[in-house]
């Protein structure tokens, strides 16, 4: 766990020097703690805690905190959140600063700004820096936000990738990306539907080839890339995974 602990250590020491005082609880989120982390393939998750609001002219340093950090590293993820943000279920059209793929946003809706953050933050967000937090878990809330984003984001995303799939030689080869994005998503968010508990993209793949098994070689596959096995894919499998989106969004909405 040297990297993602090294990353985490850096990103204190660029905070202390540019807003000293202001997070004052540091979390790594996602497949670190979930122990589905693949040097070189996997982000490294963040949640920083602050006992207040940032000002602009803090918000600003945030960046520059994140700009400050050592090149070449793993790809570091992450929201700013306020104990009184995460004091209460998350609230729609609300905003935090907010880092993804290397754009720092500073006052950005959605993203990680959702349920399932204050869940793995809950459950089990692993300490960097400072006390866990009072979490508010409302299921509910969980609920009605996993068959939103089933329904909107993965329905979109499948309505819209279908033709570039369907549109090349079924044989032809294609990135292994695609297809992962696809086997992996929807099922972590039907895990958490059916268990309370969140999982990793491996832990999402395993449960949608427990509840549907037509798709369990592919998933299987799709495990097994994840995992560093050169496993080829063809544009038949990138409309495969899409067909396996629309499966688990029918099967969580009964």
């Amino acid at each position: 766990m040297f990297e993602e602990l090294w990353v985490a250590a850096e990103h204190v020491r660029a905070l202390d020097e540019r807003v000293r005082g202001l997070v004052t609880g540091l979390f790594i989120t996602g497949s670190v703690p979930l122990g589905d982390y693949w040097p070189g393939r996997s982000d490294i998750d963040f949640v920083a805690v602050m006992d207040r609001a940032p000002t602009a002219e803090e918000r600003g340093r945030l960046a520059n905190a994140h700009l400050a950090l050592p090149e070449g590293g793993p790809v570091y993820d992450g929201i700013y959140l306020t104990r009184a943000q995460l004091a209460a279920p998350p609230v729609e059209g609300d905003t935090a600063p907010q880092i993804l793929a290397g754009d720092f946003s500073p006052a950005k809706a959605g993203g990680q700004l959702n349920p399932v953050t204050w869940l793995e933050l809950a459950r089990h967000g692993l300490p960097i820096l400072g006390e866990r937090p009072e979490v508010a878990l409302d299921s509910d809330v969980l609920r009605r936000w996993l068959l939103d984003n089933l329904s909107g984001y993965w329905a979109n995303f499948a309505v819209t990738a279908m033709p570039q799939f369907a549109a090349l030689p079924p044989d032809m080869a294609i990135p292994a990306e695609p297809v992962l994005w696809a086997v992996t998503g929807p099922g972590r968010l039907h895990y958490t539907l059916a268990t309370g508990e969140v999982t990793t993209k491996t832990g999402g793949a395993q449960h949608t080839a427990e509840i549907l098994p037509q798709w369990a070689d592919l998933c299987e596959r799709a495990i097994r890339s994840r995992a560093g096995e050169d496993v080829p894919f063809t544009a038949a499998d990138g409309v495969a995974s899409l067909r396996l989106i629309a499966d688990v969004i029918t099967a969580a909405h009964p």
